[in-house]
């Protein structure tokens, strides 16, 4: 798959004093839990020339749809992240390397985005969420108690946890 972050680099590998300015764009289609990123990945950053490849740092910016662990409020939020890369001639543990004079930032960048997720995203720091039994966000009502449960079909399980 080619994205717009494949860059010609042949040049820079081996030369210290040599850099280059990196932009461009990524498609992405990412989920966790309830969470997603979808749409397109702004990137920009600097590669720069090492002993051995190149070293590639830079900022990825995307739009993440968040839903409230607590009280499942959704919400969209700009999501940055910074991440750094060296790319030699032989593969690193996650398999990037320099192929054909070229580097790939595609992974780094997915990756990167990937891990800037919230596992846990919360609306506010103090979310009081969902009341249990009637599902009354209570950050926006207060849940007034709720009257004798005797005539639940559960009520006769409560015994089963007192003491």
């Amino acid at each position: 798959m080619t994205s717009g972050l494949v860059l010609r680099v042949d040049d820079l590998v081996g030369h210290l004093e040599k850099s280059r300015v990196l932009t461009g764009t990524l498609p992405v289609s990412l989920r966790l839990v309830d969470s997603t990123v979808e749409g397109l990945i702004q990137v920009s950053g600097v590669v720069a020339g090492t002993v051995d490849g190149v070293q590639a740092d830079f900022t990825a910016t995307a739009t993440a749809d968040l839903t409230c662990v607590r009280c499942l409020l959704e919400w969209s939020e700009s999501l940055e992240v910074t991440g750094s890369q060296h790319f030699s001639g032989t593969p690193d543990e996650d398999g990037y390397a320099i192929i054909g004079g070229e580097i790939d930032l595609s992974g780094p960048v997915t990756d990167e985005i990937a891990l800037g997720i919230p596992l846990a995203p919360l609306c506010r720091r103090g979310c009081r969420g969902l009341c249990p039994i009637c599902g009354t966000d209570l950050n926006t009502d207060p849940c007034d108690g709720h009257g004798d449960d005797s005539d639940s079909p559960f009520a006769a399980l409560k015994d089963l946890f007192e003491p």
